[in-house]
């Protein structure tokens, strides 16, 4: 498996200079890091995950998996047999997805369980913020809150995030 830190510092408790400077540049987070760990230490023996890239690792209530380019469905395995193995390890849900381009592609992904209404673009001195608007009816159905899907878009494509129901 490979993953967005080098193979020296996935095995021990530090970290070389190359992958602290990425967490200096807000690149990969700590979290992710014990996370990266804690995947390889899993999964290191099954050799059907061998040349599987993962991107990224997210999210605190649910674990957001974000995969290269063919390896969503070895990590998924047959019948969902290693995701279920991973879920029941870390003791969390877990999705999978693979790497997205945009940023819609990312809100369609995470928050596959609920219809979105649309996303807009407002316009602030600050940057720009894309409103997710979600119908009420929908609000319990959220697989993640608005914090974390908040959260995972600064990570991912720096952008702020708001959902609104209405």
């Amino acid at each position: 498996m490979q993953f967005p830190i080098c193979k020296v510092c996935l095995d021990n408790d530090i970290l070389c200079n190359a992958c602290a400077e990425k967490v200096g540049k807000n690149e990969i987070k700590i979290d992710e890091i014990k996370m990266y760990r804690r995947l390889n230490k899993l999964l290191t023996d099954q050799k059907t995950l061998k040349d599987i890239e993962i991107k990224r690792v997210l999210g605190n209530e649910i674990l957001i998996i974000i995969a290269g380019k063919g390896g969503v469905s070895r990590l998924i395995g047959k019948d969902g047999r290693m995701v279920k193995k991973i879920a029941k390890e870390l003791n969390m849900p877990i999705r999978i997805i693979d790497q997205p381009s945009e940023l819609k592609d990312l809100i369609n992904e995470v928050l596959f369980t609920v219809p979105i209404l649309g996303i807009n673009i407002r316009y602030k001195p600050e940057g720009e913020v894309y409103i997710i608007r979600i119908p009420k009816s929908d609000r319990t159905k959220l697989p993640v809150s608005s914090e974390v899907l908040a959260c995972i878009s600064r990570s991912m494509f720096n952008v702020d995030i708001d959902v609104i129901f209405e």
